[in-house]
């Protein structure tokens, strides 16, 4: 990779920074009725960038010797990403200011069904411990009696 585009590619991931302002989170305003509605999202992004370089001017072939090709390596990349999720919405008139969270149902149902997973899952294996045990108590009892 060329240094040249190297550089332009570090300039462009350190600038989404800057670009992921509050317009980034607050979305444009709706007028409707004497109401300005101002949508409201959590955002998050990350990025990162890696590069190699190498050079091997002999190379070990596999009994031992050098085989003597050069080897060279070069490299490079970059990747980033994202995600946005609608939080709230603000609902300004002349005489108030109203902030309405957006709940996100689908979220609440997935930690229910978890939650729900968890405790049958800790009970059927209390059962099964204690299931066992008392199986455990009574083959001593039957040795002892025999």
């Amino acid at each position: 990779m060329e240094s040249t585009s190297t550089d332009e590619l570090v300039h462009r991931l350190s600038t989404i920074p800057e670009e992921m302002g509050a317009s980034a989170c607050f979305g444009a305003p709706v007028e409707r009725d004497g109401h300005t509605l101002i949508p409201v999202a959590r955002v998050s992004f990350g990025y990162g960038v890696g590069f190699g370089r190498g050079a091997n001017k002999a190379a070990p072939s596999g009994n031992g010797a050098t085989s003597g090709e050069a080897n060279e390596g070069e490299g490079g990349g970059g990747g980033g990403g994202g995600s946005s999720t609608p939080v709230a919405v603000i609902d300004m008139t002349a005489s108030e200011v109203r902030i309405e969270p957006i709940v996100d149902s689908t979220r609440i149902s997935v930690a229910g069904i978890t939650l729900a997973g968890w405790i049958v899952f800790w009970a059927l294996w209390t059962v099964r411990t204690i299931a066992r045990q008392r199986a455990h108590t009574r083959r001593l009892q039957i040795q002892k009696g025999a």
